[in-house]
């Protein structure tokens, strides 16, 4: 099946071929080790089947031997170790085979509870372990040795006494401790009548490690790729990406007043307006819209009801007396324009051709935006500083809207929130879209 681009079939197809090769690496390097850790059990049982043969003392021996007694082995730079503290945790459990030591790659280190003492030689006889240190000499004769503990990831050995004693041991180059564990379990278990024992254990561990071979993993189908894939491509990523570092860039800006106009807005700055016919003062960004500003107006400069707009039928004026901006009483039904605005003549009603900076949109023309009894629009005006205690009610709002102190906003996923929020009005909804006017 031929992989193409923007089809389901393409991006399932992609992920299987990077799920193919992941699968594929991860074995190879998996059988890698395996193969290694093999080789190291079998050199070891094929030395342990090897009879030891008497060699003579090597020259420059720095310890003096009993009457045919036989060196195993000679190890430099060996650390004489001591469990310090009474309950040490992480030590190795005893038993009767070789554990071929781990190459992390790092240098050896010891658990909590256990301490390097002193440094010196190690001799392995098939009689006793000596270490010959600066501090002095000390040896470990087989038949007192209950136990021998081998660590599977660092290169040291403790040695259990039979009178329960202190435990003590030595830690070797990791370069030489597989070699160095050899020699010495084999000396430990010829003197202590456990060879055959020994070779046992070391052919069941061959045994066990052989049936521990990673499986050959199973090649990955179009049907177990998971939806997530998708974004694997790179436009995708790329796209992702430019999202994720506008909207932090955005919510930064945003959180540097409570009532800066969002960043990208097409919002008059308040120097000039953008008809040369608006009005000035009440047009300006950011000023608040006075109670008064028409006639019915509600808390916060909330529009009279769709009725009393303009484009609709006259209703008679009230019979209270006239505030500011109130309809005259010649003038008909239909609300005076705002007070700083230029006041129309020859007629008593308003300029059927509202200034640019501050339409009064119908409910018909409310640019997008729910109707509502307030004129809330996305068309233009002025900004809603005191939106109406119920404006949930009529627009799906964010959950966070009421800890906003500026004006209302629209964000990208048809929310409204409000700026003034730590993060920006629409952080967690897509990023701001447009305000929402009056």
């Amino acid at each position: 099946m031929t992989a193409t681009d923007g089809t389901a079939s393409g991006w399932r197809t992609r992920w299987v071929r990077r799920e193919n090769e992941r699968r594929r690496t991860a074995y190879e390097s998996a059988m890698e080790a395996w193969r290694q850790r093999h080789d190291e059990l079998r050199q070891v049982c094929a030395w342990a089947e090897e009879a030891e043969e008497r060699a003579a003392p090597p020259v420059g021996l720095p310890v003096t031997l009993e009457q045919g007694e036989a060196v195993a082995t000679v190890q430099a730079a060996v650390d004489l170790i001591e469990v310090t503290a009474r309950h040490a945790t992480g030590l190795p459990a005893p038993e009767l085979t070789v554990v071929p030591a781990e190459d992390t790659g790092r240098s050896p280190r010891l658990p909590k509870g256990v301490a390097a003492v002193d440094s010196g030689t190690a001799v392995v006889t098939d009689r006793r372990l000596i270490l010959v240190g600066r501090d002095g000499t000390r040896e470990w004769a087989y038949a007192q040795v209950a136990r021998v503990a081998h660590d599977p990831r660092e290169p040291y050995t403790l040695l259990h006494a039979h009178d329960g004693g202190g435990i003590g041991g030595v830690r070797v180059p990791r370069s030489a401790a597989s070699a160095f564990r050899l020699r010495l379990t084999l000396a430990y278990a010829e003197a202590t009548g456990a060879r055959d024992s020994l070779l046992d254990r070391l052919d069941e561990a061959v045994v066990a490690h052989w049936r521990n071979r990673p499986a050959t993993p199973a090649p990955a189908t179009p049907d177990e790729a998971p939806v997530v894939a998708r974004l694997a491509r790179p436009a995708l990523v790329a796209a992702v990406a430019v999202l994720v570092a506008v909207a932090a860039v955005a919510g930064t800006v945003r959180w540097s007043g409570a009532d800066r106009p969002v960043v990208g807005m097409q919002v008059d700055d308040g120097v000039a307006p953008l008809d040369p016919s608006a009005p000035s003062a009440s047009a300006s960004v950011g000023a608040p819209v006075s109670s008064t500003a028409t006639p019915g107006a509600g808390p916060g400069g909330r529009t009279a009801p769709a009725s009393s707009l303009p484009g609709t039928a006259p209703v008679a004026p009230s019979s209270g007396p006239p505030t500011a901006g109130a309809p005259s009483p010649t003038g008909g039904g239909s609300p005076a324009t705002p007070p700083s605005g230029p006041t129309p003549s020859g007629t008593g009603g308003p300029d059927p051709s509202p200034s640019a900076g501050s339409p009064s949109p119908t409910p018909g023309d409310l640019c997008g935006a729910p109707e509502n009894p307030y004129g809330y629009n996305y068309c233009g005006g002025s900004y809603v500083y005191d939106p109406a205690a119920d404006v949930c009610d009529w627009f799906a709002c964010a959950a966070n809207l009421w800890n906003g102190k500026g004006y209302l906003v629209q964000c990208e996923d048809g929310l409204i929130s409000r700026t003034g929020l730590p993060r920006g009005p629409c952080a967690d909804h897509g990023g701001t879209r447009r305000p929402v006017y009056v």
